[in-house]
């Protein structure tokens, strides 16, 4: 997942407080974070078809503590620098805190880490281990000597079984069946119409495109319910106005979404617990602000997704199994599947207050964020991809933190800034842009 499709993925949370938050304060956050769950480093698994292991890590990267104020215009582009190669679960070094204060007073906070090593649940999770006094570290389980051995020889065999398990359903579900009572109804598909890319909008100092829009918590949620939604089919319904406004497709197509879902559980350590369920939205016109259609898709999908697992069948696609086997020089010149999706659009609920609470202070708002981190325009292309967002909700502000991948349509941070205003206007929601 670091290294294996050309560019690491990162993951970042970032907090915005009105008020300074210490140092000595943070340096005892990160201290604490180097004991827990974010602490592993990735070792090579000692046999043929194992998956490589997680040990425990007693390495991690010092508080980056910027040394001079910086403005709140500037919020962004410091985030973005905090994003960085030397972020590596193969050294043990998989994650970084760093702050900055701010002219007015306040202080911006950044927790990244590797998606290897923690996805955005597992970084919630190891936040709030750290910065709860009632909570104990999670140290990441570590064997050595045989028994790591032993846990590869066992690990080899489910990937073997779980990968001819996947070749004998691929082949089962390629096999014609006799219609019983005519053909089968046919399943909608996402085509959407693309509008023609503006000339020469190009590309050799293209990065993508990232914007945080932070809206006040009580509109947000009166407007979802105002249209007859929640506040995932408002920030679905947003993203899609936005892909419209950007003319990635046309009234009356339709667009797919990747939602993911988490079966995090209580003490859970695994880096990564997410699974993907996908919808299909309509494009409709501005005049349109009913959120019942999404949310019915929502809940079907969520329906059927459940009782998948409760069956125990595997997801839809190629065996992650089978990925998994492969060198990562293989999978990196393995082209990446356009599976239809518009893009992603990751719903982290609302967050606890132990997670948004450093020091007895109270973020005004908390943003989360997934990039590539040096994703060139031929990449951003070869995935035919829109949007990547995250939503996250305080009691105060609900943040909507997208990145854009499609460097026609999306150019640069305003252009995104831009559809993304629209697209809120649209449920007359405006907000502040960080």
């Amino acid at each position: 997942m670091h290294h294996g499709i050309g560019y690491p993925v990162y993951n970042q949370f970032l907090w915005w407080f009105d008020e300074s938050v210490q140092r000595v304060d943070l340096e005892k956050l990160r201290d604490n974070l180097s004991d827990g769950l974010l602490a592993r480093r990735v070792v090579a698994s000692t046999v043929p078809t194992a998956r490589d292991r997680w040990v425990a890590s007693n390495v991690s990267h010092s508080l980056d503590f910027h040394p001079d104020f910086i403005e709140s215009t500037e919020v962004s582009a410091w985030a973005d620098g905090r994003i960085d190669r030397d972020i590596d679960p193969e050294t043990g070094l998989g994650w970084r805190l760093s702050a900055a204060p701010l002219t007015n007073g306040g202080t911006v906070l950044s927790l990244v880490a590797s998606h290897m090593v923690a996805d955005g649940g597992a970084l919630i999770a190891a936040f709030v281990a750290a910065n709860s006094p009632s909570e104990q570290s999670r140290p990441v389980p570590s064997t050595g000597g045989i028994a790591a051995i032993a846990s590869d020889l066992r690990d080899a065999a489910d990937q073997v079984r779980s990968v001819a398990g996947w070749l004998v359903n691929t082949a089962a579900s390629a096999l014609p069946i006799p219609a019983r009572s005519g053909p089968d109804a046919a399943v909608p598909r996402s085509r959407p119409t693309r509008s023609q890319p503006t000339a020469g909008a190009v590309d050799a100092a293209w990065v993508s495109p990232h914007a945080v829009a932070e809206v006040d918590a009580g509109a947000w949620k009166a407007a979802a319910q105002r249209w007859g939604g929640t506040s995932n089919s408002l920030f679905i319904a947003v993203l899609t106005a936005a892909s419209l406004q950007a003319g990635r497709a046309s009234i009356g197509d339709s667009v797919q979404w990747s939602l993911p879902v988490s079966d995090r559980t209580v003490d859970d350590t695994r880096s990564n617990a997410t699974k993907i369920v996908k919808i299909e939205v309509p494009i409709t016109d501005a005049a349109d602000r009913d959120l019942s259609t999404i949310r019915a898709a929502s809940k079907a999908a969520f329906t059927a997704f459940a009782a998948r697992q409760a069956a125990g069948l595997p997801p839809a696609g190629i065996s992650q199994a089978l990925v998994q086997m492969l060198p990562d020089a293989v999978v990196a010149r393995v082209p990446q599947p356009r599976d239809g999706a518009e893009g992603l659009a990751s719903n982290l609920g609302v967050l606890p207050e132990v997670f948004t609470t450093v020091a007895g202070i109270r973020a005004r708002a908390v943003s989360g964020r997934a990039t590539f981190a040096g994703a060139d325009a031929a990449f951003a292309r070869s995935l035919d991809g829109g949007l990547t967002a995250w939503v996250c909700e305080t009691d105060a502000s609900v943040t909507v933190t997208v990145h854009a991948m499609d460097p026609d349509r999306f150019v640069d941070d305003q252009a995104l800034r831009d559809h993304l205003a629209e697209a809120l206007d649209r449920w007359e929601l405006t907000a502040r842009f960080w």
